[in-house]
């Protein structure tokens, strides 16, 4: 027992629309599982997945938790609330005369096609100068009168973004007064208050109403759905916060993390991690694609960096909080099929885990990708999830036959030939002009095929593109979690500056800001278990001249006086509109190490009949267990490679290897392949 419990843990989570993915190491072995995920209640499969987590170091969950040092977990509990709206009402105060503009002329506000009801914003009456000098005081009638009246149409929680607040939040701080004066938090009726300066420092009035409004619309259900998780992790033993896993490729505790920085996390850190991965193998070209039950999640790297935007877009809303890149298309495992007037079409929308593909036999009718791999012979059914579930072929076989061959005229197996060659080709086509706008070649590229239903449909989805390569993973099918547990604690603070260099005492000024964002970020590392000796800081000067905007980064308010009489000599008129303070704490991380390999052929467990495409009938196929492949082990296509979690699909005309890190390397060995994406 005494080895054991010196043992360290990390245990991270990624909690997706059908799967609830764990990855855990010890920092020497790492060990991964799946669930599904539950949607009443997400808590039930984070607990489920955790214990699994426990079981495959032998360990009971409590000492398992005890001997924890990190539990992230990413979600896509704001996005399926932003794509299903199944948010709140939110009510809207802003300085009257931006109720429809939302303080940008010339084009109605995206976030009325969307999640803000036009009919839910307010007006009141006050003016903060552009000098950022208080002109009109926002009046207690005014405040409460919007207030009562956004109540009264139902609003549950209501954000507040004035004007020029970024300068100055006083009028910000004295509505929330005056509304606590009226309504006290202690009341049934109270309804939370989010004030924009407190989410976002942005000197876009627009983008920051659009940044607190999709906070607000989010924070329900995540600050419920976390904060639960958290609590029944302490009570089964975790000693440490649960780190929630940011769009921006870090982590925080719960209680330093804003609703919008969780959205679209998984497939961030999936893009974090798949950097990491494509230095240790020196690609520096690579196209990620994970692809689970819901949909498929697509980046970009180039140079083996992931792209961060500091503007995105989220739905066609402009906000201001930093994501990496990624961009999700709605063909996933669960994408439901249907024909109707002699066409096919797959998705966008999804049979998710409940109630699933029909071939889960848990009361789904309508037939998905899932179903038609089943019929093709991709998929066991005595074998699905490593044994753990066993799939219904005839019901698959069945509704593939009534809901798409009948009305197509064709049998079920060309049925589900055809699905799968619909939504490869939809994939292939987005991935295609991804490529086509980075200026290289798809054959420069090399497609990191990940997620549950990834490395089942990538050779096709290569093939289409004209990528040669495709590399899979042992941990694949959770690979968000695995992206997770590459995430250091980050935390970013901003204060919005707006002064011109020509201000008097503005370096002195400047210099004693940054020295009160470096001691808050110091005190929430101590919060969250970090020496200062253990940090990793930066500022940066947000700037604004003719040009546009840039930064100048430096490490410490020494620095600033300096720093500002440099930029004073070379532009005296220069604009400075923000500091920034990223603090950074890095956590244990595991990779994968290389084995010695030696090549050898992959002897087959037993074969199958698969039927690989439209155009041909079923073969017998070659299949094997991915854990009984030698490293250095190669197969010549067409194979089936099963892990517990996933398949690898491995088309004629291409060549399967495993390597030394035990990745699935599958090389095309013929010209097939025309490279458009549109075939």
């Amino acid at each position: 027992m005494k080895p054991q419990a010196m043992k360290r843990y990390t245990a991270d989570f990624d909690i997706g629309g059908t799967f609830t993915d764990g990855f855990f190491t010890d920092g020497s072995v790492a060990h991964r599982a799946k669930v599904f995920t539950t949607p009443h209640d997400l808590t039930e499969c984070f607990i489920g997945c955790l214990r699994l987590g426990a079981d495959s170091f032998g360990e009971e969950l409590r000492s398992f938790l005890a001997n924890t040092q990190v539990v992230r977990l990413s979600t896509t509990l704001g996005t399926n609330t932003l794509i299903q709206r199944r948010g709140p009402k939110v009510g809207l105060i802003v300085t009257r005369g931006a109720e429809q503009s939302l303080y940008r002329n010339g084009q109605q506000p995206a976030v009325f096609s969307s999640i803000a009801d036009p009919a839910l914003i307010r007006g009141i009456d006050e003016q903060m100068g552009d000098d950022g000098q208080a002109v009109e005081a926002p009046s207690p009638g005014s405040v409460l009168t919007a207030v009562r009246e956004l109540i009264d149409l139902g609003a549950r929680i209501i954000a507040v973004s004035l004007r020029n607040s970024w300068r100055n939040p006083a009028h910000e701080r004295r509505v929330k007064e005056i509304v606590l004066e009226r309504y006290p938090v202690h009341y049934l009726r109270s309804v939370p208050l989010q004030l924009a300066h407190e989410i976002v420092s942005n000197d876009d009035d627009h983008v920051r109403a659009n940044t607190v409004l999709l906070n607000a619309y989010l924070h329900r259900d995540l600050s419920r759905g976390l904060y639960k998780a958290e609590d029944l992790a302490r009570e089964s033993g975790m000693r440490h916060p649960l780190l929630v896993v940011h769009a921006a490729g870090g982590s925080a505790r719960v209680a330093k993390t804003v609703a919008v920085q969780t959205l679209s996390s998984g497939p961030a850190v999936a893009v974090r991690g798949a950097s990491i991965i494509a230095k240790q193998l020196k690609h520096d070209h690579v196209v990620c694609a994970d692809m689970g039950g819901t949909s498929l999640d697509v980046a970009v790297l180039g140079k083996s960096q992931a792209n961060v935007v500091e503007l995105p877009q989220i739905h066609g809303i402009e906000i201001s909080v930093p994501v990496i890149s990624t961009e999700s298309i709605g063909a996933g495992g669960g994408s439901i099929a249907r024909a109707s007037q002699g066409l096919l079409t797959v998705g966008p929308d999804s049979a998710g885990s409940v109630p699933g593909p029909v071939c889960y036999a848990k009361g789904g009718a309508n037939p998905t990708v899932t179903d038609a791999n089943l019929v093709l012979g991709l998929l066991d059914p005595s074998d699905f999830l490593g044994g753990k579930m066993r799939l219904d072929f005839d019901r698959a076989r069945d509704v593939l036959a009534r809901r798409i061959g009948d009305p197509l005229g064709v049998d079920a197996a060309t049925a589900a030939s055809m699905i799968r060659d619909s939504v490869n080709a939809s994939m292939a086509k987005e991935i295609a002009s991804r490529i086509r706008g980075t200026g290289a070649s798809p054959s420069e590229y090399v497609f990191f095929a990940f997620g549950g239903g990834g490395p089942l449909h990538a050779c096709d989805i290569a093939e289409r593109v004209g990528i040669p390569k495709v590399v899979g993973f042992p941990f694949g099918s959770v690979f968000s979690a695995f992206g997770s547990s590459t995430a250091d604690v980050w935390h970013r603070y901003s204060r919005s500056v707006a002064k011109t260099l020509k201000c008097g005492t503005f370096s002195q000024d400047l210099t004693i800001q940054a020295g009160d964002l470096q001691a808050q970020g110091r005190l929430d590392m101590a919060g969250e278990g970090f020496e200062v000796s253990e940090l990793s800081e930066s500022f940066q000067l947000v700037i604004a001249d003719s040009s546009g905007r840039r930064t100048v980064t430096f490490a410490s308010p020494s620095e600033v006086a300096g720093i500002i009489e440099s930029l004073e000599a070379a532009n005296p008129g220069l604009g400075l509109l923000e500091i920034v303070f990223d603090v950074r704490a890095e956590m244990p991380s595991w990779l994968p190490s290389a084995q010695p390999v030696s090549s050898s052929e992959a002897k087959p467990a037993k074969t199958r009949l698969v039927r690989w495409s439209t155009d041909e009938d079923a073969r017998e196929t070659p299949v094997a267990k991915l854990e009984d492949l030698a490293r250095g082990a190669e197969a010549e296509g067409p194979w089936v490679i099963e892990a517990k979690d996933t398949v690898y699909a491995v088309k004629s005309g291409w060549t399967a290897r495993i390597d030394g890190f035990g990745n699935i390397v599958i090389e095309l060995t013929s010209s097939k392949g025309g490279g458009s994406g549109e075939r």
